[in-house]
């Protein structure tokens, strides 16, 4: 029998993503930024890391806003 959570997905990761190991997302940004500087678009780098466009675009914004932007 199916819990009301379950239903209602609450309690699971967001978007579907699996829940990554900090040290994992931060290889996964560096990643991402790396193939963006090398001149992929932001889709591209969506699909290579199994993510939706928007998504990549809120992790991309989240990384520069940390690490801050050098042109």
């Amino acid at each position: 029998m199916a819990d009301v959570g379950d239903i209602a997905g609450i309690g699971g990761p967001a978007g579907g993503e699996p829940r990554l190991p900090p040290q994992e997302m931060a290889r996964r940004a560096l990643r991402m930024l790396e193939r963006l500087v090398a001149g992929s678009t932001l889709t591209e780098v969506a699909a290579g890391e199994g993510l939706s466009p928007q998504r990549a675009r809120e992790l991309v914004a989240e990384v520069v806003a940390q690490r801050g932007y050098d042109p």
